[in-house]
């Protein structure tokens, strides 16, 4: 999510050089393209993008601290045989960790955000200094060509002492941390690095959030995060209410995770004694995976063993599966849920998939619905669905309503049809009108997302208990045009979000030496821009060169620098970090 989201900006950026793409559809009574429509129109929407990253990275930030303070709050699994002694150095034990994960991400969260940026602006000056930007600074002020925006196209100054002192004081005005206003730390060196200070800032808020609520049951802590949201959105600090509600989503998803390991392990339902009112997470709803025919050799094998029992025989399948783990986590690793917000795909929005395998009667509803040998068999009675499946909308529904919003336009949203009535529900504080939406739109868009079947699975999707079962080709249209995993978990978006940050860094200077090159290069020498015909021929011809070219140039920096940076900050960390300091 977070590659393609970064990739939108890029197009952005290019696209707003020559076209005015902020406006919606319709509004002032022109704007009648097709890509402006809603919906259409976010695939090169910069600023909704924006809103997505910073719910990725609250959500993602948070994932491993929040696993830690509920594994602290879980009662012990062999109760019989624990003291509480050992419950209560069990759990001390789990806030230690705590202390350790959230030391190390606001240890390493400023070397991951800061030095790559500082590398990519020392580059630029290098590109100025041997006149690479000096191939195109009429072109990047000439109207004929660029005919919207006109981007700072750095100076390049009389010395190279002078340049390079200019770039020191920029790095240190960029690293901005007393300043909330909009933009601030921002640097004419490459203006679209302005999120970065805005991500540390806000990351610094979630972390001292996350300390000061960890020893708070789940309801007092959903309560007091939703307060400060709503304490944030009437000053409108639209950028931590994002972070905040990516922890709201992220405690939905492991309160899940967990509850479902508590049932697993013999607790009592829900794994939270003090909390099991509470119901579950907001994310992924859990779903019963289609039977298989070796769960039909397993019921026999079940019904002999009843017949002629064994003690102690270990349950396993017809291909010898160890049958006792009945949850299986995709993309919640360890190692991969506490990684820095940049380098995050939407594997970190974990989807469960129960293999229900506890209980017998689980088991044979399960078959009775999704397999047809079993139902000739037996017929149980219809289970009906979940609290958490039948309380929230469809999925379907939410992602819908969620893309219509994040495509408020930018400017003159109050002109424009669909949008009119809406814009003037937004409070009259507010003024930046087109975050409003944008950033519900955001939150909807990750938790919809996020409650889709992982698309390896998308076959699955809608069996079970209260769910009609979906013939294979139906299941296969789902999966492929459906369900919007299938895009997130293409290889191409999954490459993308690995790229995605280094893409973020290089796409300014990129465009403003190669990208305005071969720009110049298609208006005057091979369609002119006489007809708009032409000038859209040109810039479609250019952005065969261009964008490839962006990507490859993401791809050198990635492996270059921001991967080495990544294991950098580790290994200063352990140099320099205390063992058992706390």
């Amino acid at each position: 999510m977070r590659g393609i989201a970064a990739f939108s900006v890029f197009l952005c950026h290019y696209f707003y050089t020559c076209f005015v793409i902020a406006e919606g559809w319709g509004s002032g009574g022109s704007n009648y393209r097709f890509l402006k429509l809603p919906i259409i129109r976010l695939f090169y929407s910069g600023p909704p993008m924006v809103c997505i990253f910073f719910v990725i990275s609250g959500y993602a930030l948070c994932l491993k601290p929040l696993k830690l303070i509920h594994s602290a709050s879980l009662p012990s699994s062999n109760s019989s045989s624990s003291s509480t002694s050992v419950r209560t150095n069990e759990h001390n034990h789990n806030y230690s960790k705590l202390l350790e994960t959230l030391s190390s991400l606001v240890f390493r969260r400023g070397l991951r955000l800061f030095l790559p940026p500082a590398i990519s602006t020392f580059l630029i000056v290098l590109l100025l200094r041997l006149g690479a930007y000096e191939w195109n600074r009429d072109f990047a002020s000439d109207e004929n060509f660029l005919r919207n925006v006109q981007e700072i196209h750095y100076e390049r100054f009389d010395s190279a002492t002078e340049q390079f002192v200019d770039w020191g004081y920029a790095v240190l005005n960029f690293v901005h941390l007393w300043d909330w206003d909009e933009f601030a730390g921002s640097t004419g060196i490459d203006v679209h690095l302005w999120t970065i200070p805005v991500e540390f800032r806000a990351s610094m808020v979630l972390f001292l959030t996350i300390l000061g609520t960890a020893r708070l049951t789940r309801r007092v802590r959903r309560g007091v995060v939703l307060g400060w949201c709503g304490f944030a959105f009437l000053w409108e600090r639209w950028e931590m209410c994002l972070f905040w509600m990516g922890l709201l989503l992220a405690d939905g998803d492991v309160v899940r995770e967990m509850e479902t390991r508590g049932e697993k392990e013999g607790r009592v339902p829900g794994g939270f004694p003090a909390e099991r009112s509470g119901g579950g997470g907001v994310l992924p709803v859990v779903k019963p995976v289609l039977a298989r025919t070796g769960d039909v050799m397993l019921q026999q094998q079940r019904h002999r063993q009843r017949r002629h029992p064994q003690p102690h025989q270990q349950e396993t399948t017809a291909e010898g599966r160890d049958m006792s783990s009945d949850m299986s986590i995709v993309g919640s690793e360890d190692k991969a849920s506490h990684c820095l917000s940049h380098s995050h795909s939407s594997k970190h929005l974990p989807t469960f998939t129960r293999h229900r395998s506890g209980s017998e009667p689980l088991l044979s509803t399960a078959l009775s619905i999704s397999h047809p040998l079993y139902e000739s068999t037996r017929s149980p009675s219809p289970q009906p669905p979940s609290e958490t499946t039948a309380s929230l909308p469809s999925p379907a529904l939410l992602l819908l309503i969620s893309l219509y919003l994040l495509s408020q336009p930018d400017i003159n949203s109050h002109l424009t049809p669909g949008w009119i009535t809406l814009t003037s529900l937004i409070p009259h504080w507010w003024t930046e009108h087109y975050r409003f939406y944008q950033s519900m739109g955001a939150v909807l868009f990750v938790s919809s997302v996020s409650r889709y079947p992982s698309s390896a699975n998308s076959s699955s999707y809608g069996s079970g208990p209260g769910s009609a079962t979906i013939s294979p080709v139906s299941a296969a249209i789902f999966s492929s045009i459906l369900n919007p995993k299938t895009l997130f978990e293409s290889s191409i978006a999954q490459y993308l979000g690995k790229i995605s940050y280094a893409i973020y860094l290089v796409h300014g200077p990129v465009l403003h030496t190669l990208g305005y090159t071969v720009m110049k290069f298609t208006w005057t020498q091979v369609t002119g821009t006489e007809t708009d015909g032409q000038y859209v021929t040109g810039f479609v011809l250019a952005s065969l060169v261009v964008v490839p070219l962006v990507v490859w140039v993401a791809d050198v920096f990635w492996r270059g620098v921001d991967e080495p940076v990544v294991r950098l900050a580790r290994r200063v960390e352990e140099r320099v970090v205390v063992v058992g300091g706390l």
